[in-house]
């Protein structure tokens, strides 16, 4: 029973720092937005969240496979002794709760910070293709000019 009670509050400290990471997750992500928001996009410094977002995303994953592990193991006499354990029961369940609000409000933000890269890549492109299409009418215009100059100018001697 004393041991069913370690592994309660272990349950209980390993979804807290899930919740710790989910809020570091969630502040990334908001970064994130603001950096796709801008008018133009700061790379480095998106790539630079990505590999820190991966971080901690690797250990709630690591988090989520430790607690089922240790939740197996004591799942029976949790479930005998519910009135035992109530207080801690009702603290995990609420750390489940709060986990899966920021696990839905980060996915939220994730979709919406999609749609604002997409657009911020679209603009990208665009002034890409705006400076290649400036570039190739700057040379037409100066190879025409060019060959303008000889015909003109050939024109001009026909004429004397």
């Amino acid at each position: 029973m004393e041991q069913t009670g370690t592994y309660i509050r272990i349950l209980r400290e390993s979804l807290e720092r899930k919740k710790d990471y989910l809020d570091k997750i969630l502040d990334l992500t908001k970064e994130q937005e603001k950096l796709a928001k801008a008018v133009r996009l700061d790379e480095d410094a998106f790539e630079k969240i990505i590999e820190e977002k991966d971080i901690y995303i690797d250990n709630v994953n690591e988090i989520d496979k430790g607690f089922e592990s240790v939740y197996k193991r004591v799942r029976t006499e949790i479930q005998e002794n519910k009135s035992v354990f109530t207080s801690e029961l009702k603290a995990i369940q609420e750390l489940i709760r709060v986990c899966v609000d920021k696990g839905l409000e980060i996915e939220a933000l994730e979709e919406r910070n999609r749609s604002s890269l997409e657009s911020a890549i679209a603009r990208s492109f665009k002034g890409m293709n705006q400076v290649k299409q400036s570039k190739s009418v700057a040379n037409k215009y100066y190879k025409s000019m060019a060959n303008g100059m000889v015909n003109d100018s050939m024109l001009y001697d026909r004429k004397k």
